[in-house]
Formats: structure tokens, sequence, C-alpha cells
């Protein structure tokens, strides 16, 4: 909440930096943002989204496609802009990631035909205390970029979790484990699935496993960022 009044209260402010932002920058000056650690290509992105999801969920994990746009890093300054985004109230920022990742994503190639994006869903007494799903946000973003609809009710979260920070690899994957359900329209098509930050790997692939109940045709992920080994 600290951050949501500070930048209501000084809206062209940095929030890494606190220096004054810029015509045409928002929330998070150039010079931090540079200071992100930015992947190279898409391709080094899907590398590595694989390899994490693989290390932990072997090779027979479905995956089309995947996109990520930084390697997190615990105490950087992309942590403390994630962290507004998610809890602090500043929803905005996940519409403006993901619009960056969309543009980024189309620049790199072609991303083949994806048929609709749909968010991790947060329980729905989550997003009451919450307010907002921020894997929603950055959706809304990549839609605007992609051109292809946000279908959130394709997949719901139905079992409530505990939060993900904190726990282990296993912990995690125990702790989504049969927590989403698809619907029944997401038949046949191909999804582009949205996250913020993937660590191991668990939420998506619970997620995923949903989907492929549910008849999806073709699965590819979309994050924020991905977990650096430190």
């Amino acid at each position: 909440m600290r951050q949501q009044l500070l930048h209501l209260l000084f809206p062209h402010v940095c929030l890494v930096c606190k220096k004054l932002l810029l015509a045409g920058e928002g929330y998070c000056c150039s010079s931090c943002m540079r200071e992100f650690d930015h992947f190279r290509s898409s391709s080094e992105a899907e590398e590595m989204l694989r390899h994490t999801i693989t290390s932990h969920f072997g090779d027979h994990f479905p995956l089309e496609r995947g996109w990520c746009r930084y390697r997190f890093h615990k105490k950087s300054g992309l942590q403390q802009v994630l962290h507004s985004m998610k809890y602090e109230g500043l929803f905005n920022l996940g519409t403006s990631f993901g619009r960056q990742l969309g543009d980024w994503m189309l620049s790199e190639g072609d991303i083949g035909h994806i048929d609709c994006i749909v968010p991790i869903p947060l329980h729905r007494l989550k997003k009451i205390e919450r307010s907002y799903n921020q894997s929603e946000k950055i959706a809304e973003g990549l839609a605007q970029s992609l051109r292809q609809p946000v279908c959130s009710k394709f997949l719901v979260r139905k079992r409530f979790t505990v939060s993900q920070t904190g726990l282990s690899a296993d912990e995690r994957q125990k702790n989504t484990e049969g927590a989403f359900l698809a619907a029944k329209s997401v038949c046949g098509r191909h999804v582009l699935l949205v996250d913020d930050v993937l660590t191991t790997g668990s939420t998506m692939a619970a997620a995923v496993q949903a989907l492929r109940e549910g008849g999806v045709a073709k699965i590819s992920l979309a994050a924020i960022a991905v977990v650096a080994k430190e």
C-alpha cells in the first residue's frame, strides 16, 4: 500500500530510483529499465523457460512456444517493481509490462497463430482480497499488442492455495496440483497461458494439465520473467 500511496502523491517519480520521470516514461525510468536483466533474444528466453520447466517436470511437458522478457533476481529493481504491481495496487504496471512483452514477441519474428490469451487465475477469495489479478492485467497488455482476445473464463482456480513464496519445489507442486479447471470451450484451441514470474513452473504445469484435460490443442506460455539461478 505504501508504494501505491507514494505514487498517487508523486506519480512522476520512478518506483526504483525515486527520480523524476521524463516524458513518455511510466512508473519506472528508462535508466532503471535498462538495468533489468533482459534476454537478448526470444530463442534465449525460450530455452531458459523450457529448461526451468523440464528440470522439474521432464521433457513430456507439452509446450508449443514460450516467451519471457527478463531474468528475475532477488533484491533487484525488477523485483521491486513487480512487487508493486502484484501487492501495492499498481495494476496498470501489469498492462504496461504485457504490452511491452507483446511488442517484443512480435519484433522477434513469427509467433504462430494463437487463438486466445488465458491468464493464470486467482481463487475468487484471493481476487476479492487483492481486487485484481496481475496475470489478467498482463494478459490485457499482451492482447493490445497481439490483437487476440483475453479469455479469463477458460480457466478457473477451483481450490484455494497458499502463496508460493518461500515454498520448496516439491511444496509448490503439491500446493497447485489439481487447483485448476478448464472450460469446455477451450477444446481445440491454441492457448497462450500467461503468468507474471515463472519460478519452478509448478503453477503453469497445474494449469496446463487442466487445459489438456479440457481438450486444448496447443499451449504456449508467456511470463514477464523467469527466476534465474543465483
